[in-house]
């Protein structure tokens, strides 16, 4: 009876020693732990233990959001629970500083704020601005643009660029700019070429930034995403000359003019229009090279062929996804016709166009393409509903396709 007890008080001792095993771990994986949390979730953690006191204060990244999580004390407000985080984190180095708030109503405690990353040797800063609609746009410090050590920068919505005349971000690999405004043009050109090693840009821009011209001259650059989006029918031109790039994804809600210098290094376009028109032929041009083409749109208008040799467009295509709207299915010929080399094909056809009857305006190309005769392979066709125009486009694959598995 004696051992039994005594063993049970062992195994009792021994749970209660190996119950807090977390505890037991070194900071490091500690504070690898608690990087996958909020700042405020972080700080939560100091009730659990003495040991856990001042733990959050050393974890080298700090997301800070304003939302009601940030203010257990009603009177707390964002400023000064941010103030106090960065009195309290002791860190010498940042690896990230994420800062996502709304109004701002007192710049200057928000440039302290950026002071304060970049003098902690910040790796990447994620900014995010709403609900400026009655305040001015946030500048960023000139300090920033000298950062040495940031590796990533993600600006959205509430700011305004600003960028001074020496711009210098020689770690810099990847720049999110997203629906913020430009000072003009001049500042966007001046900050790209101080990016030395940039290698992915998501650029995400709408007519109301300031801007006319956008030009994206960055020999280094492997991976571009644009959007351009309006309400409007505003004018803007798109100057791309990256040699190294590799993907592409754009959207065009604007009625953009394009100026494609050197994209040849291209292997993968995906492109979603409004209006598939004459203006995207020199798009269409500078794809020749990609491997692996998606391209989505929703009217069509007539275009303008001749001023190139049609069988010269897509020279390493392999692989094409069509998403088709209302109209334009005659250019799947034509698609066909610039494509030696296709052993993929994906037709797919937009939801907003079902039923309508003049897509049956479909043509079989007046001779049999080269692809269907040596290397189509397969075909996949996304919503079929058994229209004439579909039914005729699959028996013209099958009867001409002739390596089709």
């Amino acid at each position: 009876m004696a051992n039994s007890v005594n063993q049970e008080i062992n195994v009792n001792s021994k749970h209660k020693k190996s119950s807090d095993r977390i505890s037991q771990l070194p900071d490091v994986l500690i504070h690898h732990i608690l990087s996958f949390l909020s700042t405020k979730e972080a700080m939560a953690t100091s009730i659990l233990s003495k040991r856990w006191l001042w733990v959050w204060t050393s974890v080298p990244i700090l997301d800070l959001q304003d939302t009601p999580f940030c203010r257990t004390d009603p009177n707390l407000h964002f400023r000064q629970f941010v103030d106090h985080v960065l009195i309290l984190n002791k860190t010498v180095s940042l690896d990230k500083f994420c800062l996502k708030f709304n109004l701002v109503d007192h710049p200057s405690y928000v440039k302290t704020w950026f002071w304060d990353a970049v003098s902690r040797d910040v790796k990447e800063l994620d900014i995010s601005i709403h609900g400026t609609e009655s305040f001015p746009f946030l500048k960023l410090p000139f300090a920033l643009f000298t950062a040495k050590t940031l590796h990533v920068l993600k600006l959205s919505h509430g700011v305004e660029l600003h960028v001074p005349a020496t711009v210098s971000l020689p770690c810099l690999k990847v720049l999110n700019l997203v629906w913020i405004k430009y000072t003009n043009d001049e500042s966007v050109s001046r900050l790209f070429a101080g990016c030395y090693v940039l290698q992915e840009l998501v650029l995400h821009k709408h007519a109301g930034d300031n801007t006319t011209c956008s030009t994206i001259s960055i020999p280094t650059l492997k991976t571009l995403f644009v959007r351009f989006a309006t309400t409007g029918r505003c004018r803007h031109k798109l100057k791309i000359n990256a040699p190294v790039l590799k993907q592409l994804n754009l959207e065009d809600n604007l009625t953009l003019e394009f100026d494609l210098e050197d994209v040849s290094s291209l292997v993968e376009a995906n492109v979603t229009v409004s209006w598939l028109e004459n203006r995207h032929i020199p798009l269409l041009k500078a794809l020749s090279n990609a491997k692996f083409v998606s391209i989505h749109w929703d009217w069509y208008a007539e275009m303008k062929w001749r001023n190139f040799r049609p069988y010269r467009l897509f020279l390493n295509l392999v692989q094409m996804e069509l998403h088709v709207g209302y109209g334009g299915w005659d250019l799947l010929s034509l698609f066909l016709e610039f494509s030696d080399h296709l052993e993929v094909l994906v037709l797919a056809k937009n939801d907003n166009c079902r039923g309508l009857g003049f897509e049956r305006s479909w043509k079989p190309p007046k001779y049999v393409p080269k692809c269907l005769l040596s290397s189509l392979s397969m075909v996949y066709f996304k919503g079929f509903e058994y229209l004439t125009y579909q039914l005729s486009m699959v028996k013209y694959i099958l009867k001409n396709a002739r390596v089709l598995k």
